[in-house]
Formats: structure tokens, sequence, C-alpha cells
């Protein structure tokens, strides 16, 4: 499967349709009269949906549409009480009533609410996507005090999951990387003299120490079994890096915890780790367990695993349920794999629009305390340009990450796949960061590519951001850049005070990542997982798969220690420059695949470069905005999190 990748930065509209009210024969919202005065609801329409209306046709959207009505937090009860009544006269049917985030679902017809709100809706193309939305402020009857604004009025499939595979394992590749993916699950074992092809070891000691130097590459064009253990003779002369390997047939669970040096004692046994997606597939626990039986490692215990469907999903939108499987699979088996005793709750969304997500993830915040069986921490893998989200959307989501901080839930974001947005697909003007990682009550999860030794010590790593060349002549693939992690500077979020007080970085507005973990798909995880409609082994990797190994580091830290923490990200950088969390620098390094039978001549042999700078983001000293701060490892960390107040 190809990478998914959100949404572009450029807002351009296109086509262009219409929904007001028809008033006095003319196609508009129906205005107050003059006694009925109003108050306007600020940024409740985004900036690039405001000139949408412009020379645009009038029909109008079909179907219904669902909001958040969010009050004021000082609202009393009858204030929100008289909003209600005002709601229903509208029109507009209630939903769900969310107390701790002061908040009302509605929903009703695109008509009921351009009248109840004195708006007009476009339905505009935005790169190939379909979105609806408020073309004018919002605005409501000036004694409706308690109403302070209304989220996820802007309805597009904006959000997607932040995986990709390894282009070395994709469908389209040599039938020798199947087999060492099969032998990576059918092995209980593996040892540096593995043949070509074979995969990685699944139950080597996590914390290996060093041995004798690696055996000299074999010459072969199959995936490698771990760094450097096949070269292809194809290198091209006018490429040279210090490290050099075929890519990888993908790592097994117990390489995920040998990359963060985890002890074997340190299980996350006590915690409970959620995960939210879209959709929800009920053969994941069976997959896992298959998976992990033939790895040789712990399948889950009756029990330990937990899936809540969706209540209406929406299986026309957001690619349907297949687009979304394998982001589940992963979550669950990264966890699964880095915290093997930890409990497992997944909450499926109905769609992957930003209101269903965050009102999902709020359903997850309130299933509990930790102290009381409810989320330790709470991993999210899935993102979109912050842009597209209005004001009201980001005041919903504050108040969702707050209530789950409060509660002492650690709640993480991936930083997504697409780097600065610049230079990606059709990310063509200026930069930008994702959303929900961009929020400061949420810790923003980068990536890295990492290569491991036979041992499972780490041969070569560096921040993930991947420039492509073909492998024939060392010519760089245009346009550079294929994927990377996110990370930026926030354009709506102000800087928080643990960011001013640790690192010295121009502006003022929320930086990302904080930290990271692997996400090279061609250094990848293997992940079983429906694809093309058959249960398959292939890597896979983006900060998809950083996040939820990140997410179980901070869980098992916190249950080791007893450690009562909410947001984590302050006790992250009370750890900078310690050896809690290792700095992440610039590599030389790039791995080569062949070329795949289906692919012909459009797509030759290629080298994938290492944190090259293929756009604007690179690793570095210190924090960076690939890798943040780095990655936590080992006794240290677990040790030290949470202990500086």
């Amino acid at each position: 499967m190809r990478s998914l990748r959100s949404p572009g930065s450029v807002m351009s509209a296109s086509t262009v349709l219409i929904v007001g009210v028809m008033c006095a024969g003319i196609l508009t919202a129906c205005a107050s009269s003059p006694s009925d005065a109003r108050h306007s609801l600020p940024d409740t329409a985004p900036d690039w949906a405001k000139t949408a209306a412009q020379g645009s046709d009038t029909a109008a959207p079909d179907g219904v549409t669902s909001a958040v009505v969010l009050f004021t937090e000082n609202a009393d009860a009858a204030s929100i009480s008289a909003a209600r009544t005002w709601l229903v006269t509208a029109g507009l049917d209630l939903g769900d009533q969310h107390d701790s985030v002061h908040s009302q679902s509605i929903s009703g017809s695109y008509d009921d609410f351009a009248r109840a709100f004195s708006t007009t809706f476009a339905t505009t193309d935005i790169h190939g996507r379909t979105a609806v939305v408020p073309t004018t402020d919002l605005s409501v009857p000036a004694d409706l005090t308690a109403i302070e604004t209304v989220a996820g009025l802007v309805s597009t499939d904006a959000m997607q999951p932040t995986l990709v595979d390894a282009s070395a394992t994709s469908a389209s590749a040599a039938s020798a990387t199947t087999s060492a993916t099969t032998t990576a699950l059918a092995s209980p074992a593996a040892t540096a003299t593995a043949p070509a092809g074979a995969a990685p070891a699944t139950a080597a000691p996590t914390t290996a120490a060093p041995t004798a130097a690696t055996a000299a590459p074999v010459t072969s064009d199959d995936c490698a079994a771990y760094w450097g253990q096949t070269l292809s003779s194809e290198w091209p002369e006018s490429v040279t890096v210090e490290h050099r390997s075929n890519a990888l047939c993908g790592y097994g669970p117990q390489q995920l915890r040998a990359i963060h040096q985890l002890p074997d004692d340190a299980t996350g046994a006590g915690a409970t780790i959620a995960i939210v997606g879209v959709f929800d597939d009920a053969t994941v626990e069976a997959n896992t367990n298959a998976y992990f039986t033939k790895a040789g490692a712990q399948p889950l215990r009756d029990g330990q695993y937990t899936h809540h469907a969706p209540t209406k999903p929406d299986n026309s939108r957001c690619g349907g349920p297949s687009s979304w499987t394998v982001e589940q699979h992963l979550d669950v088996q990264a966890v699964h794999a880095m915290a093997p005793d930890a409990n497992i709750v997944y909450w499926g969304s109905d769609t992957c629009e930003a209101q269903s997500l965050y009102l999902r993830l709020l359903d997850a915040v309130e299933s509990g305390t930790p102290e009381n069986g409810g989320p330790t921490v709470i991993s999210l893998s899935f993102g979109a340009p912050e842009e597209l989200d209005t004001a009201a959307d980001r005041t919903l989501l504050s108040r969702v990450l707050v209530e789950g901080a409060s509660r002492g839930i650690s709640i993480f974001a991936s930083t997504g796949n697409d780097g600065d947005y610049s230079q990606a697909g059709d990310h063509q003007d200026g930069t930008d960061v994702a959303s929900p990682a961009s929020s400061p009550y949420v810790t923003a999860v980068g990536g890295m590519s990492i290569g491991l030794n036979a041992d499972n010590t780490v041969a070569v790593e560096a921040g993930w951001e991947t420039q492509t060349r073909f492998a024939r002549n060392g010519a760089i693939v245009p346009p550079g850049f294929i994927y990377g992690a996110g990370g930026g500077e926030s354009a709506y979020y102000d800087r928080p005070s643990w960011q001013r007080d640790k690192i010295a970085q121009p502006g003022t507005k929320r930086l990302l990542p904080d930290v990271a973990s692997l996400s090279d798909p061609n250094t990848g995880f293997i992940v079983n997982a429906p694809s093309n409609g058959v249960v398959s082994a292939e890597p896979h990797g983006g900060t998809s798969l950083a996040t939820p190994m990140v997410a179980s580091m901070v869980a098992i830290a916190k249950v080791r220690n007893s450690v009562h923490v909410g947001l984590a990200t302050p006790s992250l950088y009370a750890l900078s420059g310690s050896a809690a969390i290792t700095d992440v620098q610039p590599a030389s390094a790039a791995t080569w695949f062949r070329r795949s039978p289906s692919t012909g001549a459009l797509w030759l042999e290629t080298l994938y470069m290492w944190d090259t700078k293929p756009q604007s983001l690179q690793s570095g000293p210190g924090w960076d905005r690939v890798t943040g701060l780095g990655i936590p490892r080992g006794t240290a960390f677990l040790d030290q999190f949470g202990a500086q107040k």
C-alpha cells in the first residue's frame, strides 16, 4: 500500500457550490428582523473558505451534518438551558452532552444550520477532496451568552493515517522479500549468519551486549535481515555514504524493544494503552496472535485487547474501512511488541472528520483514570494540516486534551509523513505542521531511520527525512523528497513554557515534534494485516509507528515508578540533554532496493538517502524539527521520567 498523505496545505477552491436559505426568493441566509440582534462567533469559518462563494454555483449540498456547540466555561445552567431550547426551536437535533468539556452535539440539514446560524455553506474541491464549509462566520442571537463557538462544521476527509509501507516490500516487490518476511514469522531466532533474504531475529535478548564485528555483507539484491547483511553490487560509484545496506526485511516485536533499550522486566504490566482511530477491524486480535505466536513472542491473553467499534460508521467516507485497517493493526501490534503485558483499548471513530475523532478521543478520556483502569496513555496516529481546523475546532481539541491531562492521561500524536508539507505530492505552496500534534496539550512524535546490528544494537540512526536517487546513476528522483517526519512551528498555538525555557529557537509559536522513534519504512516494523483481501506480513513505518512506541515507553515508565503525570511533555523536556533521551543527528547513510518487475522502466532501482535535508527539515544537535529532543531510551528514562517536578 502506498503512503497515505494528508491533504495539501494549499486550499485552492475550484468547484464550489453554495447552500443558503430561500428568503423572499433570494438564495441567502435568512436575516433576523432588525430587533433580533445577533453576535458573531469569530473564526468559525476558515480563512480559505471565506472566498469560496465567489463565482460559485448555487446548488445545495444534500443530506445532514453535525457540529459541536461549545458553551462558555462559566455559563450557568439557566443560560445553557436557554441555548439548548433555541437550538431545538431552530430545527436542530440535540445529541450527546459532554459536561466535562462544556459541549452539546447537534445535527440537522445544511438548510437548518444556515438558517439557525445565519451563514452559507460552500461545497468546494480541495486538491481532489470534497469539503463542505461555512463561508461566513456563524452568529447567534445576542442574548444567547452561553454559546462561545461551534466546532466541526468543516466537513472533509481531512485526517489520514500516518503510516507508510516499505517500498522494498510493497505488493510489487520481488518475491525474495515475501519469503524473508515469512521466515521472520516462523523463526523464533536468527543469527548473524542468516541466509540472504532471511528476516531479523525476533527472540534475541532485548538489551544484547555488543558482539564481534558483523560479518561482511552478502552480495545480493535481497532485503537485509539486519543493517548491512546484504548489499547490492549495483550501488553507484557516484554516491558515497559511510553506512550502506539493502532495505531491511522488517523488524519483529523484540527489535522494537531493543530500539528503546527496554530491560526484560519492563513489560507494561498494570498499564492501559488506548488507541484512537477510524472504523474497526474485528480481526485485529486474531491476526496479532497469529503473528506473535509465529514470531516466538507473547500473544495477547484473553481480555487483554478490547475494541470499541464506532456506533454509526460511514463506510463511504475516508477511503472506507480498508484504508484504516493496516493502521489499526500497526498500532495494536507496535504497542503489544513494546509493552507485552499492558492492556490495549481501541476506540474507532465513525469518520475521519476532526469533530468525529476529537469526540471519540473524549470517549477514551472519559472511560476512566489510570487509577481505576482507564488509559495510562492514548496514542493518536492520524493528522492533517493544522489550517484545516477552525479556531472552534482547536478549542474543542484543547478542551478534550486538557480534560485528559487533568485525569492523569498522557496523550501522544504523530507529526505526519510529509515533512514540512512543501514539495510533497500536492503540497506545493509554503509549509505547514500537522494537527492534532501541533497542540501544546499533546506530545508530538517525530520520526527516525534506525538500522540495527545482528545483535540488536544500533548500527546507525538519523532523523527520518528521505531523499530518493536513481541507483543506476545516483541522480535525484524529482522532486527529491519522498517522505519524512513532520515538524516546524505552529501558526496558531503559542509556545509553551517548557519549550521557551529549554530550547533556543526563533519565533513565539509552538514547535514540534517533542520526541521521536522509528518511522522509516525501509527499516520498518513487520505488521500482519489484511492487504487487498489477504492477510500478509509486510514492513511498515511512518510516524504512525513512532507514536505508539513512544506512548508505550511512557506508559511503562509511569506504572514502573507509580508516576502520576498527565501531559507528558514538561517531564520530557526536564530530561533534555540527559542520558534518558538520546540526541539524534544526521548520519551518512542510505538504503538500496531493487526495481519491481511490475513497474518496468518507470521506476528503477532506488537509493533512499537519510536525513539530507531534502526540504527545510533536518535533525541536528539538541532539539530539532525532525526528532525533537531525541528518542527516550533505557532504564535511565524509565527511572527518571516524572521524577523532576
